[in-house]
């Protein structure tokens, strides 16, 4: 029942009439793979092969903008400067968007074993390089407004919650970083972060530590990982005075991470938009794009979550890897964790990043 309760009231706020999409103008991405010639879009061989995308996929772009008015002023980010190696110049903001909904439960606990896999990878392959490091908020919900409303002392049914805690105006702002994990299975404390920024820069101390405390965002949050990546990608959350302030860089490679263990068919769009809004946020260039998606399997005979008769198409998640030209999926079913997608990942991420071109 708690759950249930949860759920709703999740639903009843992302339903509202101030969620907006994000969405800019539409522009055409590279095919999925087997209409054209080389993209390297691939599966990890834990998660076997992927489904082509449905012909019925509508691949005309929303056109709303994103909700940040209101977003207090984050002052001015620190410069990182130019790093080798060249192409990049080392420069590489990643947005890592996690699935905070209550159906994560098993999810979170592989993803948290994988976070010393994924730093070992950061600070292995990526040591000299000034990166930025994003995990976008998927609820507009503080904490858990249910079960823990008004606590003063102690929420019995989240013990851990930390009762009494006012929220900051962007602790609320869906796609804005987060830097407060909050409810059941979160950090449920203010990470402590270098930067001053919603964001890690490089120089972090304690990566690990700093990195594990703004990703175990719990599950008493939301879904929708697509349309908050859009959202954390909007001009206005990274412009002088947004939640993201200084976090998206024209000079720099975009990566992103989406982990949610359902094909995402609340989120706005089209798996055709969403690509689209990753590629605009790079000036055009799918190029300047490097996607990892952690997810079911169920639409493939030979998935680790078992195949559910899914029709080939309706996986938009799934579609959303094929209709970019660098990109790994991964099941999140893999009980072994998902460092070895992040790796897979790093790979594409430093070939691309030889031959990018700043726009």
């Amino acid at each position: 029942m708690r759950r249930l309760a949860a759920a709703a009231a999740i639903v009843a706020c992302n339903g509202g009439s101030g969620q907006e999409s994000g969405f800019g103008t539409s522009i055409t991405t590279t095919p999925p793979p087997g209409a054209a010639s080389g993209a390297d879009t691939s599966t990890s061989s834990i998660s076997t092969s992927t489904t082509s995308s449905g012909s019925g996929e509508d691949s005309a772009a929303a056109s709303s903008t994103s909700s940040a008015g209101g977003i207090p002023d984050g002052g001015t980010p620190p410069d990182g400067g130019d790093k080798p190696p060249l192409g990049c110049m080392g420069k590489v903001d990643l947005v890592f968007t996690i699935s905070s909904d209550w159906t994560m439960e098993d999810a979170q606990g592989w993803l948290k074993a994988s976070f010393p896999g994924f730093i070992d990878t950061l600070e292995s392959d990526f040591a000299d390089f000034d990166y930025h490091i994003v995990s976008a908020n998927t609820s507009p919900l503080w904490g858990h407004p249910v079960l823990c409303a008004g606590c003063k002392d102690m929420c019995p049914e989240v013990p851990e919650y930390p009762c009494g805690v006012a929220p900051e105006p962007c602790d609320m702002v869906r796609g804005a970083g987060v830097t407060y994990p909050i409810g059941e299975g979160a950090s449920n404390k203010r990470c402590d972060l270098a930067s001053d920024r919603r964001y890690i820069t490089a120089g972090q101390p304690d990566l690990e530590g700093a990195f594990s405390c703004i990703a175990s965002v719990g599950i008493d949050g939301a879904d929708q990982v697509a349309n908050v990546t859009v959202r954390a990608l909007a001009d206005e959350i990274n412009a002088p005075g947004g939640c993201n302030d200084g976090f998206l860089r024209d000079d720099a490679l975009l990566v992103v991470v989406a982990i949610q263990d359902t094909w995402d068919e609340f989120s706005d769009g089209t798996a055709q938009d969403w690509a689209d809004a990753l590629v605009e946020a790079k000036g055009g260039d799918a190029d300047a794009v490097v996607l990892l998606v952690i997810t079911n399997d169920i639409d493939d005979p030979d998935g680790l979550c078992g195949y559910a008769g899914i029709p080939p198409g309706y996986h938009k998640l799934r579609t959303w890897t094929e209709l970019l030209p660098h990109s790994v999926f991964g099941s999140i079913c893999n009980e072994q964790g998902y460092a070895a997608y992040f790796a897979e990942a790093a790979t594409k991420i430093k070939a691309q990043c030889d031959v990018f071109v700043p726009q």
